[in-house]
Protein backbone atom coordinates (compact mmCIF):
# COMPACT_ATOMS: atom_id res chain seq x y z
CA UNK A 1 0.00 0.00 0.00
CA UNK A 2 1.44 3.41 -1.00
CA UNK A 3 2.19 6.13 1.52
CA UNK A 4 -0.37 8.39 -0.25
CA UNK A 5 -3.05 5.79 0.37
CA UNK A 6 -1.81 5.36 3.93
CA UNK A 7 -2.13 9.11 4.56
CA UNK A 8 -5.64 9.09 3.17
CA UNK A 9 -6.55 6.15 5.39
CA UNK A 10 -5.02 7.99 8.34
CA UNK A 11 -7.15 11.07 7.81
CA UNK A 12 -10.23 8.94 7.31
CA UNK A 13 -9.52 7.04 10.49
CA UNK A 14 -8.85 10.24 12.40
CA UNK A 15 -12.08 11.89 11.40
CA UNK A 16 -13.98 8.64 11.82
CA UNK A 17 -12.62 8.23 15.33
CA UNK A 18 -14.27 11.44 16.44
CA UNK A 19 -17.21 11.84 14.10
CA UNK A 20 -18.58 8.42 14.86
CA UNK A 21 -18.09 9.12 18.55
CA UNK A 22 -21.00 11.53 18.47
CA UNK A 23 -23.17 8.57 17.60
CA UNK A 24 -22.14 6.39 20.50
CA UNK A 25 -25.51 5.13 21.58
CA UNK A 26 -24.74 3.36 24.79
CA UNK A 27 -27.59 4.38 26.97
CA UNK A 28 -30.80 5.61 25.49
CA UNK A 29 -32.08 4.33 22.16
CA UNK A 30 -30.94 2.48 19.06
CA UNK A 31 -28.25 4.11 16.99
CA UNK A 32 -27.79 7.54 18.56
CA UNK A 33 -31.38 8.55 19.25
CA UNK A 34 -33.01 9.63 22.48
CA UNK A 35 -36.44 8.56 23.71
CA UNK A 36 -36.67 10.89 26.71
CA UNK A 37 -39.48 13.19 25.59
CA UNK A 38 -41.59 13.13 28.79
CA UNK A 39 -41.63 11.89 32.36
CA UNK A 40 -45.13 10.38 32.16
CA UNK A 41 -43.98 8.47 29.08
CA UNK A 42 -40.87 7.29 30.90
CA UNK A 43 -43.02 5.55 33.50
CA UNK A 44 -44.72 3.33 30.87
CA UNK A 45 -41.57 2.84 28.69
CA UNK A 46 -42.98 5.41 26.21
CA UNK A 47 -45.72 3.03 25.09
CA UNK A 48 -48.33 4.86 22.98
CA UNK A 49 -46.55 8.12 23.68
CA UNK A 50 -48.10 9.58 20.51
CA UNK A 51 -51.64 8.62 21.57
CA UNK A 52 -52.36 9.03 25.30
CA UNK A 53 -51.87 12.75 25.87
CA UNK A 54 -51.53 12.84 29.66
CA UNK A 55 -50.10 16.32 29.15
CA UNK A 56 -48.75 18.59 26.42
CA UNK A 57 -45.64 16.38 26.04
CA UNK A 58 -47.56 14.38 23.41
CA UNK A 59 -46.48 17.12 20.99
CA UNK A 60 -42.97 15.67 20.88
CA UNK A 61 -44.36 12.56 19.18
CA UNK A 62 -47.58 13.66 17.47
CA UNK A 63 -48.47 17.19 16.25
CA UNK A 64 -52.15 16.21 16.35
CA UNK A 65 -51.95 16.00 20.15
CA UNK A 66 -52.81 19.65 20.80
CA UNK A 67 -56.40 18.85 19.77
CA UNK A 68 -56.85 16.89 23.02
CA UNK A 69 -56.83 20.02 25.20
CA UNK A 70 -59.80 22.29 25.88
CA UNK A 71 -57.63 24.91 27.56
CA UNK A 72 -54.07 26.09 27.33
CA UNK A 73 -51.69 23.44 28.71
CA UNK A 74 -48.03 23.69 29.59
CA UNK A 75 -45.53 20.99 30.56
CA UNK A 76 -41.86 21.25 31.49
CA UNK A 77 -39.55 18.48 32.68
CA UNK A 78 -36.12 16.93 32.75
CA UNK A 79 -34.74 13.39 32.62
CA UNK A 80 -31.37 12.59 34.16
CA UNK A 81 -29.60 9.81 32.28
CA UNK A 82 -26.78 7.90 33.98
CA UNK A 83 -25.33 5.41 31.48
CA UNK A 84 -22.52 2.99 32.14
CA UNK A 85 -20.61 1.48 29.25
CA UNK A 86 -17.52 -0.59 29.96
CA UNK A 87 -15.16 -2.13 27.42
CA UNK A 88 -12.01 -4.21 27.56
CA UNK A 89 -9.63 -5.75 25.08
CA UNK A 90 -6.13 -6.23 23.74
CA UNK A 91 -4.55 -3.58 21.54
CA UNK A 92 -1.82 -4.71 19.12
CA UNK A 93 0.50 -2.14 17.51
CA UNK A 94 2.11 -3.01 14.18
CA UNK A 95 4.87 -1.26 12.26
CA UNK A 96 3.78 -1.17 8.62
CA UNK A 97 6.74 -1.21 6.25
CA UNK A 98 7.26 -2.07 2.57
CA UNK A 99 8.58 -5.48 3.65
CA UNK A 100 5.47 -6.24 5.68
CA UNK A 101 3.97 -5.73 9.15
CA UNK A 102 5.85 -6.29 12.42
CA UNK A 103 4.19 -6.59 15.83
CA UNK A 104 5.78 -3.82 17.91
CA UNK A 105 3.78 -4.03 21.12
CA UNK A 106 0.64 -5.33 22.77
CA UNK A 107 -1.36 -4.14 25.78
CA UNK A 108 -4.58 -5.18 27.52
CA UNK A 109 -6.71 -2.42 29.01
CA UNK A 110 -10.17 -1.66 30.36
CA UNK A 111 -12.31 1.43 29.85
CA UNK A 112 -14.90 1.83 32.59
CA UNK A 113 -17.95 4.09 32.50
CA UNK A 114 -16.88 6.09 29.44
CA UNK A 115 -20.35 7.42 28.59
CA UNK A 116 -21.06 10.64 30.50
CA UNK A 117 -24.24 11.36 32.45
CA UNK A 118 -26.52 14.14 31.23
CA UNK A 119 -29.76 15.97 31.94
CA UNK A 120 -32.26 15.98 29.04
CA UNK A 121 -34.80 18.84 29.39
CA UNK A 122 -38.07 19.39 27.55
CA UNK A 123 -40.92 21.91 27.38
CA UNK A 124 -44.30 21.90 25.62
CA UNK A 125 -47.25 24.20 25.07
CA UNK A 126 -50.72 23.42 23.67
CA UNK A 127 -53.08 26.29 22.82
CA UNK A 128 -56.64 25.60 21.60
CA UNK A 129 -58.06 28.37 19.39
CA UNK A 130 -61.60 27.04 19.08
CA UNK A 131 -63.44 23.71 18.90
CA UNK A 132 -61.55 22.73 15.74
CA UNK A 133 -58.13 24.38 15.63
CA UNK A 134 -55.20 24.32 18.04
CA UNK A 135 -51.54 25.29 18.15
CA UNK A 136 -48.62 23.40 19.70
CA UNK A 137 -44.97 23.99 20.47
CA UNK A 138 -42.49 21.28 21.41
CA UNK A 139 -38.90 21.90 22.54
CA UNK A 140 -36.91 18.75 23.24
CA UNK A 141 -33.94 16.76 22.01
CA UNK A 142 -33.85 13.71 19.76
CA UNK A 143 -30.08 13.10 19.59
CA UNK A 144 -27.14 13.68 21.92
CA UNK A 145 -24.53 12.25 24.27
CA UNK A 146 -20.98 12.52 25.54
CA UNK A 147 -18.26 9.88 25.66
CA UNK A 148 -14.88 10.46 27.27
CA UNK A 149 -12.05 7.94 27.52
CA UNK A 150 -9.09 8.27 29.91
CA UNK A 151 -6.06 9.96 28.35
CA UNK A 152 -3.98 6.78 28.59
CA UNK A 153 -6.60 4.55 26.93
CA UNK A 154 -4.47 2.68 24.31
CA UNK A 155 -6.71 3.66 21.39
CA UNK A 156 -7.58 7.32 22.01
CA UNK A 157 -6.61 7.83 18.36
CA UNK A 158 -9.61 5.62 17.53
CA UNK A 159 -12.01 6.69 20.30
CA UNK A 160 -11.40 9.61 22.65
CA UNK A 161 -13.74 12.47 23.67
CA UNK A 162 -16.91 13.40 21.81
CA UNK A 163 -19.96 15.49 22.62
CA UNK A 164 -23.19 16.19 20.77
CA UNK A 165 -25.93 18.56 21.89
CA UNK A 166 -29.09 18.92 19.83
CA UNK A 167 -32.34 20.84 20.24
CA UNK A 168 -35.52 20.21 18.28
CA UNK A 169 -38.02 23.10 18.11
CA UNK A 170 -41.34 22.11 16.53
CA UNK A 171 -44.28 24.53 16.17
CA UNK A 172 -47.42 22.71 15.04
CA UNK A 173 -51.09 23.16 14.16
CA UNK A 174 -53.87 20.60 14.49
CA UNK A 175 -57.45 20.25 13.25
CA UNK A 176 -60.05 18.31 15.22
CA UNK A 177 -63.17 16.79 13.69
CA UNK A 178 -66.15 15.97 15.92
CA UNK A 179 -64.00 15.36 19.02
CA UNK A 180 -62.97 11.99 17.59
CA UNK A 181 -60.42 12.45 14.84
CA UNK A 182 -57.59 14.97 14.67
CA UNK A 183 -54.72 15.55 12.30
CA UNK A 184 -51.68 17.78 12.83
CA UNK A 185 -48.52 18.94 11.11
CA UNK A 186 -45.36 20.58 12.41
CA UNK A 187 -42.15 22.14 11.15
CA UNK A 188 -39.10 20.72 12.93
CA UNK A 189 -36.07 22.97 13.40
CA UNK A 190 -33.01 21.05 14.56
CA UNK A 191 -29.87 22.62 16.02
CA UNK A 192 -26.83 20.38 16.45
CA UNK A 193 -23.52 21.28 18.12
CA UNK A 194 -20.59 18.87 18.19
CA UNK A 195 -17.18 18.87 19.87
CA UNK A 196 -14.91 16.08 18.66
CA UNK A 197 -11.41 15.16 19.81
CA UNK A 198 -8.87 12.46 18.99
CA UNK A 199 -5.20 12.19 20.03
CA UNK A 200 -2.27 9.86 20.54
CA UNK A 201 -2.57 8.13 23.94
CA UNK A 202 -0.78 9.58 26.94
CA UNK A 203 2.25 7.48 27.94
CA UNK A 204 2.05 5.88 24.49
CA UNK A 205 3.54 2.38 24.59
CA UNK A 206 5.58 2.94 21.41
CA UNK A 207 6.71 6.47 22.22
CA UNK A 208 10.41 5.47 22.61
CA UNK A 209 10.24 3.92 19.16
CA UNK A 210 8.42 6.98 17.79
CA UNK A 211 11.19 9.22 19.13
CA UNK A 212 13.78 7.12 17.28
CA UNK A 213 11.82 7.24 14.03
CA UNK A 214 10.49 10.80 14.20
CA UNK A 215 12.96 12.47 16.53
CA UNK A 216 10.24 13.64 18.90
CA UNK A 217 7.66 12.31 21.33
CA UNK A 218 4.13 11.82 20.03
CA UNK A 219 2.35 11.11 23.34
CA UNK A 220 -0.73 13.35 23.63
CA UNK A 221 -0.19 14.70 20.09
CA UNK A 222 -3.43 16.15 18.80
CA UNK A 223 -4.74 14.06 15.92
CA UNK A 224 -8.02 15.91 15.44
CA UNK A 225 -9.79 18.62 17.41
CA UNK A 226 -13.04 19.77 15.80
CA UNK A 227 -15.88 21.98 16.90
CA UNK A 228 -18.93 22.88 14.80
CA UNK A 229 -22.67 23.29 14.56
CA UNK A 230 -25.55 23.61 12.11
CA UNK A 231 -29.30 24.15 11.74
CA UNK A 232 -31.59 21.98 9.64
CA UNK A 233 -35.34 21.61 9.26
CA UNK A 234 -37.87 18.89 8.51
CA UNK A 235 -41.52 18.15 9.17
CA UNK A 236 -43.86 15.84 11.05
CA UNK A 237 -47.44 14.71 10.53
CA UNK A 238 -49.74 12.82 12.87
CA UNK A 239 -53.28 11.50 13.19
CA UNK A 240 -55.18 10.62 16.36
CA UNK A 241 -58.52 8.82 16.79
CA UNK A 242 -60.40 8.38 20.06
CA UNK A 243 -63.62 6.52 20.76
CA UNK A 244 -66.85 8.29 21.70
CA UNK A 245 -66.52 7.19 25.32
CA UNK A 246 -62.87 8.31 25.39
CA UNK A 247 -61.59 4.92 26.56
CA UNK A 248 -59.65 4.05 23.41
CA UNK A 249 -57.10 6.10 21.49
CA UNK A 250 -55.17 5.10 18.38
CA UNK A 251 -52.44 7.21 16.79
CA UNK A 252 -50.07 7.14 13.85
CA UNK A 253 -47.30 9.72 13.38
CA UNK A 254 -44.33 10.28 11.11
CA UNK A 255 -41.22 12.48 11.33
CA UNK A 256 -39.15 13.23 8.23
CA UNK A 257 -35.43 12.64 7.91
CA UNK A 258 -32.97 15.43 8.67
CA UNK A 259 -29.57 16.12 7.12
CA UNK A 260 -27.66 18.71 9.17
CA UNK A 261 -24.25 19.61 7.78
CA UNK A 262 -21.84 20.23 10.62
CA UNK A 263 -19.56 23.17 9.79
CA UNK A 264 -16.44 22.51 11.82
CA UNK A 265 -13.05 24.11 12.49
CA UNK A 266 -10.38 21.41 12.62
CA UNK A 267 -6.97 21.52 14.34
CA UNK A 268 -4.32 18.82 14.25
CA UNK A 269 -0.67 18.32 15.21
CA UNK A 270 -0.23 15.53 12.66
CA UNK A 271 -2.52 15.91 9.63
CA UNK A 272 -0.93 17.80 6.75
CA UNK A 273 -2.40 20.84 5.01
CA UNK A 274 -1.55 21.97 1.46
CA UNK A 275 -1.37 25.29 -0.36
CA UNK A 276 -2.73 26.00 -3.84
CA UNK A 277 0.57 24.87 -5.40
CA UNK A 278 0.34 21.49 -3.69
CA UNK A 279 3.07 22.18 -1.11
CA UNK A 280 2.78 21.07 2.51
CA UNK A 281 2.25 24.20 4.61
CA UNK A 282 2.05 22.61 8.05
CA UNK A 283 -0.79 20.90 9.77
CA UNK A 284 -4.47 21.73 10.09
CA UNK A 285 -5.20 24.94 12.01
CA UNK A 286 -8.81 26.12 11.97
CA UNK A 287 -9.23 24.13 8.77
CA UNK A 288 -12.80 24.26 7.51
CA UNK A 289 -14.60 20.92 7.16
CA UNK A 290 -18.19 19.87 6.44
CA UNK A 291 -19.71 16.61 7.62
CA UNK A 292 -23.28 15.72 6.69
CA UNK A 293 -25.28 13.55 9.09
CA UNK A 294 -28.10 11.50 7.59
CA UNK A 295 -30.59 11.36 10.45
CA UNK A 296 -33.43 8.86 9.96
CA UNK A 297 -37.13 9.30 9.40
CA UNK A 298 -39.35 7.79 12.11
CA UNK A 299 -42.84 6.27 12.13
CA UNK A 300 -44.76 5.46 15.33
CA UNK A 301 -47.97 3.58 16.07
CA UNK A 302 -49.69 3.74 19.47
CA UNK A 303 -52.87 2.34 20.97
CA UNK A 304 -54.26 2.97 24.44
CA UNK A 305 -57.34 1.46 26.08
CA UNK A 306 -58.81 2.15 29.50
CA UNK A 307 -60.68 -0.92 30.72
CA UNK A 308 -62.48 0.71 33.63
CA UNK A 309 -61.99 3.43 36.22
CA UNK A 310 -58.88 1.72 37.62
CA UNK A 311 -56.90 0.13 34.75
CA UNK A 312 -55.50 1.10 31.37
CA UNK A 313 -53.04 -0.48 28.94
CA UNK A 314 -50.82 1.02 26.23
CA UNK A 315 -48.87 -0.50 23.35
CA UNK A 316 -46.42 1.22 21.03
CA UNK A 317 -44.34 0.30 17.99
CA UNK A 318 -41.73 2.74 16.67
CA UNK A 319 -39.83 2.19 13.41
CA UNK A 320 -36.59 4.10 12.75
CA UNK A 321 -35.19 4.12 9.22
CA UNK A 322 -31.53 3.76 10.14
CA UNK A 323 -30.85 2.43 6.63
CA UNK A 324 -30.50 6.13 5.71
CA UNK A 325 -27.27 6.22 7.71
CA UNK A 326 -24.91 4.24 5.50
CA UNK A 327 -21.65 6.15 5.47
CA UNK A 328 -19.76 9.22 6.63
CA UNK A 329 -18.16 11.63 4.17
CA UNK A 330 -16.27 14.82 4.92
CA UNK A 331 -15.47 17.78 2.67
CA UNK A 332 -12.48 20.09 3.11
CA UNK A 333 -13.42 22.86 0.65
CA UNK A 334 -10.28 24.95 1.23
CA UNK A 335 -7.91 22.07 0.44
CA UNK A 336 -7.31 22.88 -3.25
CA UNK A 337 -4.46 22.61 -5.72
CA UNK A 338 -4.46 25.04 -8.66
CA UNK A 339 -7.99 25.98 -7.66
CA UNK A 340 -9.24 22.41 -7.90
CA UNK A 341 -10.47 20.50 -4.84
CA UNK A 342 -8.05 17.80 -3.70
CA UNK A 343 -9.92 14.60 -4.62
CA UNK A 344 -8.80 12.76 -1.48
CA UNK A 345 -10.41 15.49 0.65
CA UNK A 346 -13.52 16.36 -1.39
CA UNK A 347 -15.21 14.18 -0.52
CA UNK A 348 -13.23 12.04 1.83
CA UNK A 349 -14.97 8.73 2.32
CA UNK A 350 -14.60 8.08 6.04
CA UNK A 351 -16.43 4.95 6.98
CA UNK A 352 -19.21 2.63 5.95
CA UNK A 353 -21.55 2.43 8.92
CA UNK A 354 -24.15 0.26 7.19
CA UNK A 355 -26.77 0.82 9.89
CA UNK A 356 -29.97 -1.21 9.69
CA UNK A 357 -33.53 -0.04 10.31
CA UNK A 358 -35.23 -1.44 13.37
CA UNK A 359 -38.23 -1.47 15.68
CA UNK A 360 -38.85 -0.51 19.25
CA UNK A 361 -41.79 -2.29 20.94
CA UNK A 362 -43.21 -1.08 24.24
CA UNK A 363 -45.99 -2.12 26.61
CA UNK A 364 -47.29 -0.03 29.49
CA UNK A 365 -49.82 -0.59 32.26
CA UNK A 366 -51.53 2.20 34.22
CA UNK A 367 -53.40 1.98 37.51
CA UNK A 368 -55.70 4.74 38.80
CA UNK A 369 -56.44 4.18 42.51
CA UNK A 370 -58.15 7.58 42.76
CA UNK A 371 -58.66 10.75 40.75
CA UNK A 372 -55.47 12.33 42.10
CA UNK A 373 -53.00 9.46 41.53
CA UNK A 374 -51.81 7.44 38.55
CA UNK A 375 -49.24 4.64 38.74
CA UNK A 376 -47.36 3.28 35.70
CA UNK A 377 -45.11 0.35 34.81
CA UNK A 378 -43.63 -0.50 31.42
CA UNK A 379 -41.39 -2.76 29.38
CA UNK A 380 -39.71 -2.13 26.03
CA UNK A 381 -37.51 -4.03 23.59
CA UNK A 382 -35.33 -1.80 21.43
CA UNK A 383 -33.52 -3.23 18.40
CA UNK A 384 -30.00 -1.87 17.88
CA UNK A 385 -28.98 -0.13 14.65
CA UNK A 386 -25.37 -1.37 14.42
CA UNK A 387 -25.11 -4.55 12.40
CA UNK A 388 -23.78 -7.80 13.78
CA UNK A 389 -21.03 -9.62 11.91
CA UNK A 390 -17.86 -8.51 10.16
CA UNK A 391 -17.04 -5.39 8.15
CA UNK A 392 -15.41 -6.76 5.01
CA UNK A 393 -14.07 -3.32 4.02
CA UNK A 394 -12.16 -3.21 7.30
CA UNK A 395 -10.87 -6.74 6.78
CA UNK A 396 -9.65 -5.88 3.27
CA UNK A 397 -7.92 -2.75 4.56
CA UNK A 398 -5.90 -4.73 7.11
CA UNK A 399 -5.19 -7.39 4.48
CA UNK A 400 -3.68 -4.71 2.21
CA UNK A 401 -0.98 -4.21 4.85
CA UNK A 402 -0.24 -7.92 4.98
CA UNK A 403 -1.93 -8.52 8.33
CA UNK A 404 -3.67 -11.77 9.12
CA UNK A 405 -1.33 -13.62 6.80
CA UNK A 406 -2.53 -11.38 3.98
CA UNK A 407 -6.12 -12.44 4.60
CA UNK A 408 -6.90 -9.57 6.95
CA UNK A 409 -7.91 -9.27 10.59
CA UNK A 410 -11.50 -9.71 11.82
CA UNK A 411 -13.15 -6.26 11.97
CA UNK A 412 -16.70 -5.77 13.25
CA UNK A 413 -19.31 -3.23 12.17
CA UNK A 414 -19.83 -2.42 15.84
CA UNK A 415 -17.13 -0.10 17.18
CA UNK A 416 -15.98 1.39 20.49
CA UNK A 417 -17.60 4.64 19.46
CA UNK A 418 -20.84 2.86 18.54
CA UNK A 419 -21.27 0.01 21.06
CA UNK A 420 -24.85 -0.39 19.90
CA UNK A 421 -26.85 -3.46 20.92
CA UNK A 422 -30.42 -4.61 21.41
CA UNK A 423 -31.78 -3.21 24.69
CA UNK A 424 -34.48 -4.01 27.18
CA UNK A 425 -36.23 -1.47 29.41
CA UNK A 426 -38.17 -1.83 32.66
CA UNK A 427 -39.81 1.33 33.98
CA UNK A 428 -41.93 2.69 36.79
CA UNK A 429 -43.60 6.07 37.39
CA UNK A 430 -46.60 8.04 38.55
CA UNK A 431 -48.55 11.30 38.53
CA UNK A 432 -50.05 13.28 41.39
CA UNK A 433 -52.73 15.90 40.71
CA UNK A 434 -52.93 18.76 43.18
CA UNK A 435 -56.07 20.08 41.46
CA UNK A 436 -57.58 20.32 38.00
CA UNK A 437 -54.78 22.65 36.87
CA UNK A 438 -51.56 21.42 38.47
CA UNK A 439 -49.90 18.01 38.47
CA UNK A 440 -46.40 16.53 38.77
CA UNK A 441 -44.89 13.41 37.20
CA UNK A 442 -42.00 11.21 38.28
CA UNK A 443 -40.44 8.25 36.50
CA UNK A 444 -37.62 5.73 36.84
CA UNK A 445 -36.17 3.35 34.26
CA UNK A 446 -33.42 0.77 34.02
CA UNK A 447 -32.19 -0.53 30.67
CA UNK A 448 -29.51 -2.97 29.63
CA UNK A 449 -28.00 -4.62 26.57
CA UNK A 450 -25.93 -7.73 25.89
CA UNK A 451 -22.16 -7.62 25.74
CA UNK A 452 -20.93 -7.56 22.15
CA UNK A 453 -17.56 -8.18 20.44
CA UNK A 454 -15.71 -5.15 19.05
CA UNK A 455 -12.73 -5.45 16.69
CA UNK A 456 -11.29 -2.35 15.04
CA UNK A 457 -8.30 -1.57 12.80
CA UNK A 458 -6.68 1.79 11.98
CA UNK A 459 -3.55 2.80 10.05
CA UNK A 460 -1.53 6.01 10.58
CA UNK A 461 1.66 7.21 8.83
CA UNK A 462 4.84 7.84 10.80
CA UNK A 463 7.23 8.59 7.91
CA UNK A 464 7.08 8.26 4.12
CA UNK A 465 7.90 4.58 4.44
CA UNK A 466 6.71 3.51 7.89
CA UNK A 467 3.19 3.44 9.26
CA UNK A 468 1.51 2.42 12.51
CA UNK A 469 -1.29 -0.10 12.50
CA UNK A 470 -3.54 -0.40 15.56
CA UNK A 471 -5.81 -3.38 16.11
CA UNK A 472 -8.26 -3.53 19.03
CA UNK A 473 -9.66 -6.97 19.81
CA UNK A 474 -12.19 -7.01 22.65
CA UNK A 475 -15.74 -5.90 23.33
CA UNK A 476 -18.17 -4.34 25.73
CA UNK A 477 -18.29 -5.82 29.21
CA UNK A 478 -21.25 -3.78 30.46
CA UNK A 479 -23.99 -1.73 28.82
CA UNK A 480 -26.68 -0.34 31.09
CA UNK A 481 -28.30 2.90 32.22
CA UNK A 482 -30.50 4.37 34.92
CA UNK A 483 -32.92 7.15 34.05
CA UNK A 484 -34.90 9.31 36.46
CA UNK A 485 -37.29 12.08 35.43
CA UNK A 486 -39.59 14.71 36.86
CA UNK A 487 -42.00 17.17 35.24
CA UNK A 488 -44.60 19.76 36.09
CA UNK A 489 -47.86 20.19 34.16
CA UNK A 490 -50.19 23.15 34.31
CA UNK A 491 -53.36 24.12 32.46
CA UNK A 492 -54.82 27.63 32.32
Amino acid sequence: MTIKTLRRAALAAAICSVSTGIFSSGAMAAGFGLQESSTSGLGRAFAAENAIGDNAAILARNPAGSALFNEMAFSVGVTYVNPEIDAAGTTDYYLLTPTGPTLAGSVYAKANDYASSAAVPNAYLAVPFDDCWSFGLAINTDYGLETDFDSDWPVTHIADKTELISVDIAPSVAFDYNNQFSIGVSVNFLYADATLKSKVPNNFLLDPLAEQVLGTSVSNAKLLDADGDDWDYGWSIGALWRSVDGRTRIALSYQSELDPEIDADVDSDLLRAYDNAGNVVGTFHNERANLTLDLPDIAEFGIYHRFDEHWGVAFGALWTDWDDFQRLEAYFPDQRVNGNPIPDYNPLHIKEENFQSGWRYSLGLEYYPCDEVTWRVGYAYDEGAARDGLNHDGIEESAAYGLGGGLGLPVTWRSLSIPDADRQWVTFGGTFKFNNQLSIDAGLAYLWGDDEPIQEFQALPLTDTVGLGTYFNGGTTNLEAWLVGASLNYSF
